[in-house]
């Protein structure tokens, strides 16, 4: 696994957040979870009482990725929705639109 998605799958882990950001960046949840596994042999993350932490050791591995990785800028992190965009000819004054459900995803 990239360094960058080890920075990713940490700060997931830290925050006990969604695995939905690495999933969005193309890696399956196999690959996930064997990643997670080598980070538990190699002590960056613990597994107990059902729940898995970082140690020190991956904390300190976070922050220094962190350095490199962090997106600080809106224009990194935030994606422009262009399927959803409304071309010009639906740009009337009075059009009101109603986005199907079943698309939806955030």
């Amino acid at each position: 696994m990239e360094k960058e998605n080890l920075y990713i799958l940490l700060d997931v882990i830290f925050r006990n957040g969604s695995l939905k950001r690495l999933a969005r960046k193309g890696v399956d949840y196999n690959e996930i979870a064997n990643q997670t596994q080598i980070a538990i042999k190699d002590e960056l993350v613990s597994y107990n009482k059902q729940r898995v932490i970082l140690t020190p050791k991956g904390l300190e591995l976070l922050k220094q990725l962190e350095i490199t990785y962090k997106k600080t800028t809106k224009s990194e992190w935030i994606e422009k929705d262009e399927k959803n965009r409304l071309g010009k000819n639906r740009r009337e004054k009075n059009f009101i639109f109603i986005p199907r459900q079943n698309e939806l995803t955030f």
